[in-house]
């Protein structure tokens, strides 16, 4: 939750489940940007598919570099500082008439495609069973609390797997998860 993930243009969060948004646009980016990440490799996290995207991988730690993901782009430094140098390389080259084009469409296919993902859970999000599904415990809690004012982690376990999907956070770094449990004995 590094980034809040409600404006129109976010995909979800990546772990080991992932909404179909992000899986699908994994799979048809030609570009993949990595910020103050390692890309290391773990049961935990999210695959990144290396097909014919290119990689942008900026991280402050060189040792993460070409590690577990080949960048053809590595960048060393701190990602606020790497974004904006990004951003003023790129300035230049943007046409905002064109690229307010673009994002609508693209914004229209993440809206449909997180909706029909949506729409495929419901039943579970939604379920009256007894007793309830951790989905239903995390739906109604999503649309309970002021999720810009709450701070939530995952349990250990199948939790991570459930909240971390469909739990939309609405502020920086209000959603803490980590892929092992053993730092918390």
């Amino acid at each position: 939750a590094a980034f809040p993930e409600d404006p129109p243009l976010s995909l979800g969060s990546g772990g080991r489940a992932i909404p179909e948004p992000v899986h699908h646009f994994l799979e048809e980016s030609d570009l993949i940007c990595g910020i103050g990440c390692s890309f290391g490799i773990t049961g935990f996290g999210l695959y990144i598919p290396r097909y014919e995207s290119k990689i942008i991988h900026a991280t402050i730690d060189p040792a993460d570099l070409n590690r577990a993901l080949r960048a053809d782009f590595p960048l060393v430094g701190d990602a606020k500082l790497t974004l904006r140098s990004l951003l003023d390389a790129l300035g230049p080259l943007a046409h905002p008439a064109a690229e307010a084009r673009k994002a609508a469409g693209v914004e229209a296919e993440i809206a449909q495609r997180k909706q029909a993902w949506l729409d495929g859970w419901m039943p579970k999000l939604t379920s009256e069973e007894s007793p309830l599904s951790p989905y239903r415990v995390i739906w109604d809690l999503m649309h309970t609390v002021d999720r810009s004012k709450t701070i939530i982690p995952h349990d250990a376990g199948s939790p991570r797997d459930q909240l971390s999907p469909f739990w939309e956070s609405t502020a920086p770094l209000s959603y803490i998860g980590w892929g092992k449990t053993t730092q918390l004995g």
